[in-house]
């Protein structure tokens, strides 16, 4: 800012020794850059280079100095992820933050492009009452790796553009699946801004490709029937918000697709056969969503609809995001509120918190939904089709299901011990946030110990791991010596629900999951529970 004003003394006081044009002339204000898409007229995508092109030329607008941009961490091949945080310079202690990535799947392109429309627009001096409320951070291409291996092979049925990335990083891992194991270095630079920063808001942008409805984009909360409930109801009471604001300049709704499953509504032997619907997608916490969501926090996902043009999915993106934003923002006192009162169930419990498994989706809402439809478009080089998607929609009421319920249910314990712990579990915990510690001393308490009964894997792989499934039960708690060296964990903290999805046994994606625990796990599990502080 300095030298900035520095600079514009100097040219007035030039300017003002030479003598007086005939005619009064006004500096033409400073060009803003254009997005790839915008200068191809949308056939094309931002490369990595392109998007730092774009961060550096927003420095000649008025109000870059809202903008910082740094380097968030680097991915498996060694590329920066750059990272820009959005603020007042004056902004308020209390603001909401919000961090906001896209291009996880870098074959879903539209997110990374809103991002950047919406950054040379903080730049250019909009939204300034959004920011007198908020800190947001984006970062624009997370999977940059997979960015960078644009093909026209990669999801040519979407409505443009021509060639994208691929959908997993350079090392082959879906970085949409990686949140619990987090092997992949952009997870853990994920895990590390989440811990640093504390975003009281997470949005993870996508596109999808799925069934063919009628709405511009879809979304979803975080589906994790372990979150928090009070946030879980703010999280619907925002985006319920945000749906009412788009229209009708765009259609929202909750993200599914049209599919016929067996469900069982009540776990009794009756179960319905073959129920036609609109079915959500997943609760599990190796989605960053549903995984975020176990930090007291709210995480949105959104799809912007693959069939709908280019243009069209990075503008309903941008609104999006906006409009959860300002809604958050509206709601400032309370999304601070559930956040902090979340917080506090858990470090000073005045009732039991429960952790759920065994789960199912729960009951569904009959709903009236937009029903889509698609042209196609032979493309050459035998690539496929295109499909394009028609203006014309019409509604169908059916059973929605977008949510989830657990069967079974326990009581968080006063702690976890893991009396013989080995290598890399201590730090995967605390790559999570979990605030972990290493007796020094014994300790006598009462622990219960979990018995294995049944062992179950897939026989393929996923992700270069065969799931773990265990079955079997808790045996009652009895006096027992921690000796030191033991891993405690104290499950009075913030992210004791985090630390449950990563340590019970009857988790259904934890740290035993995905065979962190395999080698220790042999008749008995090798976590147990404490009720009673040592």
């Amino acid at each position: 800012m300095i030298r900035l004003a520095l600079t514009a003394f100097v040219a007035f006081t030039l300017t003002a020794q030479q003598p007086n044009p005939t005619s009064s002339t006004k500096e033409a204000p400073p060009v803003a850059p254009q997005t790839v898409p915008e200068r191809t007229d949308h056939k094309e995508t931002s490369r990595a280079a392109d998007v730092a092109g774009f961060l550096a030329g927003l420095s000649t607008l008025p109000h870059y100095d809202r903008l910082q941009v740094t380097v968030a961490g680097k991915s498996h091949e060694g590329r920066e992820q750059q990272l820009v945080r959005v603020a007042l310079p004056d902004v308020r202690k209390d603001a909401i933050r919000a961090l906001v990535i896209a291009n996880i799947h870098a074959g879903e392109v539209e997110g990374k492009e809103a991002v950047q429309v919406l950054l040379r627009e903080f730049a250019q001096g909009e939204h300034e009452a959004l920011l007198q409320k908020c800190v947001l951070w984006f970062l624009p291409i997370y999977n940059i790796d997979g960015n960078e291996r644009i093909d026209a092979k990669s999801r040519p049925e979407q409505n443009g553009p021509d060639a994208v990335g691929q959908r997993a990083n350079a090392k082959g891992l879906d970085l949409n699946r990686d949140f619990v194991k987090s092997e992949a270095p952009e997870t853990r630079t994920l895990l590390r801004l989440m811990n640093e920063l504390d975003p009281h808001l997470f949005f993870d942008l996508h596109t999808t490709d799925g069934s063919w409805h009628g709405y511009h984009l879809t979304y979803a909360p975080s589906l994790s029937p372990n979150m928090d409930r009070d946030l879980a109801r703010l999280s619907r009471e925002l985006l319920d918000a945000t749906t009412a604001s788009l229209q009708p300049k765009f259609a929202t709704f909750d993200y599914g697709n049209f599919e016929t499953h067996d469900w069982d509504g009540s776990g009794a032997p009756e179960s319905q056969q073959g129920v036609r619907g609109y079915w959500s997608y997943d609760h599990r916490a190796r989605y960053c969503v549903n995984g975020f969501g176990l930090r007291n926090r709210i995480g949105i996902l959104s799809e912007a609809y693959s069939n709908a043009d280019f243009a069209t999915r990075i503008a309903a993106t941008r609104a999006f995001v906006l409009s959860v934003l300002t809604a958050a923002a509206a709601r400032d006192d309370a999304v601070r509120a559930a956040c902090a009162a979340a917080d506090r169930r858990l470090t000073t419990p005045e009732a039991p918190v429960y952790f759920g498994f065994d789960t199912v989706f729960g009951d569904p809402e009959t709903m009236s939904l937009s029903i889509g439809d698609c042209d196609k478009l032979e493309l050459p080089n035998s690539l496929g089709k295109r499909f394009i998607r028609k203006a014309e929609t019409k509604n169908e009421t059916m059973p929605v299901f977008r949510r989830f319920r657990s069967r079974q249910q326990i009581a968080l314990p006063i702690a976890w011990a893991i009396p013989a712990p080995f290598a890399g579990v201590q730090e995967q915990l605390e790559r999570h946030g979990v605030r972990c510690e290493v007796l020094t001393t014994e300790r006598t308490t009462a622990t219960a110990t979990f018995t294995i009964k049944q062992k179950r894997k897939p026989k393929r792989p996923f992700q270069g791991h065969q799931e773990l499934q265990l079955e079997g039960t808790w045996a009652k708690a009895t006096s027992a010596t921690l000796q030191a060296g033991t891993l405690f964990i104290d499950a009075h903290q913030p992210l004791a629900r985090v630390a449950a999805q990563l340590l019970e046994p009857q988790s259904e994606d934890s740290l035993s999951t995905w065979n962190f625990l395999e080698a220790m796990t042999i008749d008995l599990y090798p976590v147990l529970r404490i009720d009673q502080r040592p």
